[in-house]
């Protein structure tokens, strides 16, 4: 008789995918090792896109705001020079942290993609499908709903061409 296994957690996911199987594409994966990772994988690439759009979301506030008081300092030469020199330190804040959030960003990502594709084959691998079946999701909506659906589906309890289930074992009574 086959019996579940407990439901990974997040963290044991997280450190199979980025440590115990980093770049492995065979075998398998439980929907738990799946959906734990690209919940943090989605979480961790979220904060450096944030804090880019942040960033951009200030320079443009500090810019208007800037602009608005030009119009008021038109003859007034004193004025209108702080404004400019505020202006410039706005763009200079800006054109330092700008490269730093999208490296940041790039490093993060290329660190993850191959954990992420790895965990995405195996997790295929689970229900009986090729890894090739990713692909499927370059079919505009219905490749990206088909390929969500297999992502739900629950792990094959036999084992099959890519290995013995890692949810379901064998259970004497």
């Amino acid at each position: 008789m086959k019996t579940a296994k407990p439901m990974l957690s997040p963290v044991e996911a997280v450190k199979i995918c980025l440590t115990q199987k980093y770049c492995t594409f065979k075998g398998r994966a439980r929907r738990s090792e799946f959906w734990w990772f690209n919940l943090c994988y989605g979480i961790l690439m979220s904060i450096p896109s944030i804090a880019l759009q942040m960033l951009l979301s200030w320079k443009l506030a500090q810019r208007s705001a800037l602009e608005s008081q030009i119009y008021d300092a038109v003859f007034d030469n004193d004025k209108m020079a702080a404004l400019q020199a505020q202006a410039e330190a706005v763009d200079a804040t800006f054109e330092t942290w700008m490269p730093i959030l999208c490296i940041i960003l790039f490093v993060v990502w290329l660190l993850t993609l191959l954990p992420a594709w790895g965990v995405a084959v195996r997790r295929l691998h689970d229900i009986g499908k090729s890894g090739w079946s990713l692909l499927i999701a370059i079919i505009p909506i219905i490749g990206s709903i088909i390929l969500l659906i297999w992502e739900v589906k629950d792990s094959d309890q036999n084992a099959n061409q890519y290995g013995e289930s890692p949810k379901y074992e064998e259970v004497n009574v």
